[in-house]
């Protein structure tokens, strides 16, 4: 095994290593979201930015192949430029989320009120947990931080920026991005405890393309999209069904 595999090999599995640890420990109680934030995030991030330095300080990734150093297509667009691209990768991952379950529930003809209590008894859940409405602004503040900014740093090193290079020695662009979206399906299945829906499958896909093309912003900004969209469909529900 070469030395970037087995650094890619060491990040994945101390990132899920405590994963798993963490859920199966049971020591933070659910109604604490700052302090399970701060015990399940905080290392995970220590553990990246530790994956990156090692990555750059070994010499075994360039800045380009760890998504670091932006494609020249990008650049060419100017700062304002790359910062809309950004946004907009930000936008359709949050309206696809949103648009797709809403879509189809719709489609099945579900009424609004059975379209807002799907939403509470999944996505409101999901985001807030077990706590009761109405929502504070806090309970809002934690979950966007939370949610939306915390899980695609933590993540996107790992299983992207190391991953992807460390693959794309054997594998093509294409079986790359495919090889990533089945390990973030696992880790959602395995290590979360999610349903094992096909849905992380196509994330981890998705977010795999977004960082060949643009970079690590690029599958940052993918990633929360995407849980920026779970996060609305809850906090949409929260009011719905708010007296």
């Amino acid at each position: 095994m070469s030395k970037r595999n087995a650094l890619a090999l060491a990040v994945i599995a101390a990132n899920v290593a405590w994963m798993l640890a963490f859920r199966h420990a049971g020591f933070v109680p659910r109604d604490a979201p700052v302090l399970r934030g701060v015990l399940l995030y905080g290392p995970t991030l220590g553990i990246a930015a530790a994956g990156l330095i090692a990555a750059l300080r070994g010499g075994l990734f360039t800045p380009a192949e760890l998504g670091l150093r932006m494609p020249a297509w990008t650049l060419r667009r100017g700062p304002v430029g790359l910062v809309l691209l950004l946004i907009a990768i930000f936008l359709a991952g949050a309206l696809i989320d949103m648009m797709v379950p809403l879509g189809t529930m719709a489609a099945n003809g579900m009424s609004y009120d059975e379209i807002v209590d799907h939403l509470r008894h999944h996505e409101y859940r999901y985001t807030y947990g077990r706590r009761e409405l109405p929502l504070a602004s806090w309970d809002i503040g934690v979950e966007v931080f939370k949610s939306v900014i915390l899980p695609p740093l933590a993540e996107e090193v790992p299983y992207r920026a190391l991953f992807v290079p460390a693959v794309l020695s054997r594998l093509s662009r294409s079986n790359a991005a495919l090889a990533s979206g089945v390990i973030f399906f696992l880790l959602h299945w395995l290590v979360y405890g999610a349903q094992p829906h096909p849905a992380y499958f196509i994330s981890g896909w998705a977010f795999a393309w977004a960082f060949m093309l643009v970079g690590l912003p690029g599958s940052i900004a993918a990633h929360a999209g995407e849980n920026f969209g779970v996060f609305m469909l809850g906090t949409f529900a929260a009011f719905a069904s708010s007296p």
